[in-house]
Parts: structure tokens; sequence; C-alpha cells
């Protein structure tokens, strides 16, 4: 799973957000299985070092590019490596309506947890990143449980076709395996929450 986030109100404030959910993992000492998030991409420092140290969160700074309106679609999100000189992203999504007649829906955390997503995760300890006072490193194991709800959902199309290199090469999609288009789930005013972590001894 891919998540695409623009929080408007945080602790530390604004920012936006990319996570890789691929599934369900095995934890150890008989924690059971559980969801993992091995990678996520954000667009601001706080949360970086607050996401990292306070729930095991493997989050890395990059630049957030936005095109469109998802009321006029296409909604079109590009995301970069941070080094403002690298000007090729190494993401980009378009969102479309399935029709402008597609219904709205209200939705919770508990469908995913329905579908084999478990909502608890187990986090492993993080390995030091650069800066380091950002991307700090742990040595511990935390388990959380997200809750997300949202009273207006709605399905949509993504559209993972790459833009063409520099180079001239062409991108049909973004991963080997995952296909060009994709039906994902749009959400507004979302309301999200991890909890208080548990420390794990393993």
């Amino acid at each position: 799973m891919i998540q695409l986030l623009r929080y408007t109100s945080t602790p530390v404030g604004p920012y936006d957000e990319m996570i890789f959910l691929p599934g369900n993992f095995d934890a150890p000492r008989g924690q059971g299985v559980h969801t993992r998030i091995t990678r996520i991409y954000v667009s601001q420092r706080d949360t970086t070092y607050n996401g990292r140290k306070n729930w095991n969160l493997p989050k890395h700074i990059a630049r957030f590019k936005y095109e469109g309106d998802f009321m006029a679609p296409p909604f079109t999100v590009s995301i970069f490596p941070k080094d403002p000189a690298v000007d090729e992203p190494f993401f980009t999504g378009s969102l479309q309506h399935l029709s402008f007649w597609t219904p709205t829906f209200p939705f919770s955390s508990r469908i995913t947890n329905w579908l084999g997503l478990p909502n608890t995760m187990i986090q492993p300890p993080l390995p030091k990143g650069e800066p380091e006072e950002v991307e700090c490193g742990t040595d511990v194991w935390y388990k959380a449980r997200a809750s997300i709800y949202s009273p207006t959902a709605k399905l949509v199309w993504m559209d993972l076709k790459q833009p063409e290199k520099k180079t001239g090469e062409a991108r049909e999609n973004w991963w080997p395996g995952i296909r060009r288009w994709n039906l994902g789930i749009w959400l507004q005013d979302v309301q999200m929450d991890l909890g208080h972590p548990e420390v794990l001894n393993m």
C-alpha cells in the first residue's frame, strides 16, 4: 500500500508525507503478524525526528510538488530527493475520479483491518541517517495502533505513469510489478492518531 498525505494541522505544523506499507510481517518472540512501515518521505525536519525517535517510523526528508486541483482532475503529486539540485522526481502519481457521480462514504481504519491489514504496527529499531540530528537512530522495538477516520471518502484512479527521463527513457509505471493504473481511496478531513507507543522487550 502507498499512502499520500497532506497534514494541515499537527503539533509540528503542516507537512506532506508518502508512506510505504508493503504488507504484514512476522514480529519476533511470538508477537504475531503485524503491519510494518518500511519507508516514509516527508517534507519537514521536525516530523522526521519525532517520527523516528518516538515510533521508529523510517522517515526521510524529500521535496513535494503538487499540480492541479483534485476537484478538477488530474491532480498530480511529484516527489523529489531533498537535494535541490536534483530536478527529476523519483515518484509521480496522478489522481483521477472514477466518475464525477461516484458516491462518497465514511471511512475507518477498521475497514483495512477486516481486509487483512492489521492496524497495529510493530516497528524495528532504526539505523542512523544523515544528518544524524534529524534522522536519528533507535535501539528498541515499538508497537503502536493506528486510528484513521474520514467522513468523506471516495474511490479514485491512481495513474503511476512516470515522466520521461532526460535520457529519453520512458517508464510506464513507478515500480516493477505494480500496474500503471491502480484503484485508490481519497480521504478528506482525516483524523489520524498513532497513540502512545509500547516499548517491546526483544
